[in-house]
């Protein structure tokens, strides 16, 4: 199953219980991460909300709908943060988030972006 496949069968799964994330983080330094981290962490809230509240999804388009609205956007932005050198701690953060759908999946070790750039910035 493709990262896309797996991260559209979250929303429902974890909006639930979820509070939006993307007020948090106040004082953070300003990196382009970040700065993109913020835009990923509104659309995907956004994205949770209609997909709940919308009776506009329903059917065989609703994949088509939520890609053109929400998903294509989340993704382009979700591959600029992934394929982006951090420059603090707080941009690893923001990866760690993206990368494992806020926690629910976890990347794969060998040949998972999130963990090439773990393994790289701990080596001796």
């Amino acid at each position: 199953m493709k990262r896309r496949d797996i991260l559209k069968t979250i929303p429902a799964a974890v909006a639930v219980g979820a509070a939006p994330v993307a007020a948090l983080g106040i004082g953070v330094e300003q990196s382009r991460i970040i700065e993109l981290f913020r835009r990923h962490q509104t659309l995907t809230d956004e994205a949770n909300e209609f997909f709940l509240t919308s009776a506009e999804v329903a059917g065989d388009d609703e994949d088509e709908i939520m890609d053109r609205l929400f998903y294509d956007e989340i993704f382009r932005i979700s591959d600029e943060i992934m394929t982006t050198p951090c420059k603090t701690p707080a941009d690893f953060a923001a990866k760690v988030i993206v990368a494992t759908g806020r926690g629910g999946i976890i990347p794969d070790w060998d040949e998972g972006v999130l963990f090439i750039e773990a393994r790289a910035l701990v080596a001796p």
